[in-house]
């Protein structure tokens, strides 16, 4: 996928090039899909200079991922939004694509909501059950309780206690969000420094090998500036030291304009754990070649201090 790096970064830029890089565009139309990030590469192309002159064929295949993104969205949102206002009255902190879309990009069709995905306190948790009970079922728990997945027969729900599915309850993640008023009265969305977290969190059970989509998410991230020091310390805290040095490396590498803003928050760690990690990043940059990785699962547990 190497070879097909500057094509990608011209699509996935906010403010594109006049020209796309050469490539391979059947191949380029079917890594953009697979890793989210075909409807904000075919808004450039039917937007800006970088379409000009390139096979209907193309653009074409990725204008239909665009406008089945732009109706799944909505159809989300809409549906997120019906749901928490019969449970108005319980804390809910958005967290992903629901969180990402109107935040981190300036239109609904960029970024894929994907699954939805919401914190609540685990003392909460009965209460929005209860409340959504009219247009929700519960269909399972996992994570020992800490995490439940809710449907309405066509969409699912998934509510989390901490960080990450699994994770024990964050009090931070709920006090230092940002009101959602137009999700209710009662919803936020993380602060910078806890979706980066929350995003970490992510990558490290995938052992870093995650569709571009979220090292695009990251980027974003980064660019707010996020106080390092302080994501830092609670990477630490966490256990996540590791999985934040890869998740930064990584960033770096798909989109090297970011890596001043990764470096700041790269953890120091020693020369032993970069030596460790260094297989789990160089596999991750080329999400093909982890499908022929040995021990996935070890790596992932590699991430996550104890």
């Amino acid at each position: 996928m190497s070879d097909l790096l500057p094509a990608i970064r011209a699509l996935a830029a906010f403010d594109p090039p006049r020209e796309l890089p050469p490539s391979d565009l059947g191949l380029l139309a079917q890594v953009l899909t697979a890793h989210g990030l075909a409807p904000l590469a075919s808004y450039h192309l039917e937007h800006t200079r970088l379409g000009a002159g390139l096979p209907d064929s193309f653009r074409e295949a990725l204008l239909a991922v665009f406008q089945g993104t732009v109706n799944d969205n909505v159809l989300k949102l809409v549906t997120l939004r019906n749901v928490l206002k019969d449970a108005a009255a319980v804390p809910v902190v958005l967290l992903d694509g629901a969180a990402y879309v109107d935040w981190l990009y300036p239109h609904l069709a960029w970024r894929p909501v994907s699954d939805l995905r919401l914190a609540v306190r685990g003392r909460d948790g009965a209460a929005f059950a209860a409340a959504t009970a009219a247009g929700l079922r519960l269909e399972r728990t996992e994570h020992d309780g800490r995490v439940a997945v809710f449907s309405d027969g066509h969409i699912e729900l998934t509510l989390q206690e901490g960080l990450w599915p699994g994770a024990a309850e964050d009090d931070a993640l709920f006090t230092r969000g940002a009101p959602s008023p137009a999700f209710g009265p009662r919803a936020s969305r993380p602060s910078a420094e806890e979706a980066l977290l929350c995003l970490v969190g992510d990558l490290a059970q995938q052992a870093l090998w995650a569709p571009l989509l979220r090292y695009l998410d990251l980027r974003q991230l980064l660019r707010l500036g996020p106080d390092a020091a302080y994501v830092k310390e609670r990477a630490a805290a966490l256990g996540l030291s590791r999985a934040l040095f890869g998740a930064c490396t990584l960033t770096a590498w798909f989109f090297p304009e970011e890596e001043e803003a990764a470096a700041r928050l790269r953890p120091a760690l020693g020369a032993v754990e970069r030596a460790a990690l260094e297989p789990v990043i160089e596999a991750a940059r080329d999400p093909a070649r982890l499908r022929h990785l040995r021990g996935a699962e070890q790596a992932a547990r590699l991430l996550v201090a104890p």
